[in-house]
């Protein structure tokens, strides 16, 4: 495994710590919670690295087909979840010597996209192309309930700070915000693109929506990050159903279009920003309240997943052309 020294000049937000490739694309990568660990998926399996070194802990091998998503228990670093095309959720426990596959969940009757564990590491929180939803306690296995959540597959789960909403998003076009206690939808986010704005409407009939690849939430709970495949990425106040800002990419051109890449809020130093990988631009980041883009780190294919770690003073990202990188805040 190659490592590339940092090379970045002094005035970049980000520098770059360490880079190391992967024989295939990256499909999900994170940070555990504790900050030790890097894990990342490719093709069937899972690898598990060491931070600080970067020398390969362990590999988690069970998947037959390949995996979407990859989620740390918030509450164990040693537990992660994957979800794949296999139509299985597994839960893995991590250990140098020994990992092993601990349970496995069937539910979902076609690739399951995407998966969220809520705060307590009590419940994970699937979606599928099957358009579903379900929730299931980790302990028992049991599925709490299963949503029929939209009409399109569903591409990216994210839960509000507090638990109390869980908040989709589907190929369909909507964002749709869940109540985690009664199961009722709240409420459906719809953009209109033929009228340019946004509205929370119970009926879409008549507006052109652009499928949503993925929806991340604000560190205060007060806004939804949503990427949409139109190339823009947009910032909602959705207790008022507003777009309330619109981020474009480097001379103001699409950002995704083709993939499902990930973005995250970054609040650290003073500094709210916005990070999201891109079809073609590498790295992108914001500064949310000028709408500038601050930083952009250029790679050779898409970047898919991203992850941060301590508010951000962390960044990694995995994509198409298997490259891992680590970067740090300056």
């Amino acid at each position: 495994m190659g490592i590339t020294l940092d090379q970045t000049p002094s005035n970049e937000l980000y520098t770059l710590k360490y880079s190391f490739e992967e024989s295939n694309a990256i499909t999900s990568i994170r940070i555990s919670p504790n900050g030790q660990l890097i894990a990342l998926a490719t093709l069937y399996k899972i690898k598990i690295y060491d931070f600080q070194t970067q020398e390969l802990v362990t590999e988690l091998i069970g998947h037959s087909k390949g995996i979407s998503d990859i989620k740390f228990s918030p509450i164990n670093s040693q537990i992660i979840a994957s979800c794949s095309d296999d139509l299985t959720i597994r839960i893995w426990h991590i250990n140098k010597n020994s990992s092993k596959c601990i349970k496995i969940f069937k539910k979902h009757t076609f690739h399951i996209t995407t998966i969220q564990f809520n705060n307590k590491g009590n419940l994970l929180i699937s979606g599928s192309a099957d358009e579903t939803i379900t929730i299931w306690d980790i302990i028992s296995g049991k599925i709490l309930t299963t949503l029929a959540a939209h009409s399109d597959p569903i591409s990216s789960l994210c839960l509000t700070p507090d638990n109390s909403i869980i908040i989709s998003a589907s190929y369909d076009g909507l964002i749709r915000l869940f109540d985690l206690e009664s199961f009722q939808c709240l409420k459906t986010l719809t953009t209109s693109t033929s009228h340019g704005t946004a509205t929370s409407s119970l009926s879409t009939k008549d507006l052109q929506n652009f499928p949503v690849a993925n929806v991340c939430i604000s560190p205060n709970g007060k806004y939804i990050l949503s990427t949409n495949l139109d190339g823009k990425i947009r910032l909602w106040n959705y207790m008022d159903n507003k777009v309330v800002k619109t981020f474009l990419g480097v001379d103001g051109d699409i950002i995704c279009e083709k993939y499902n890449c990930e973005s995250r809020f970054i609040s650290v130093n003073d500094m709210n920003l916005i990070v999201s990988g891109s079809d073609f631009d590498g790295i992108l980041c914001w500064d949310i309240k000028s709408k500038a883009l601050v930083w952009n780190y250029s790679e050779s294919d898409a970047v898919l997943s991203i992850d941060t770690y301590n508010s951000g003073q962390f960044l990694v990202s995995g994509g198409l052309a298997g490259i891992v990188n680590i970067f740090e805040l300056n």
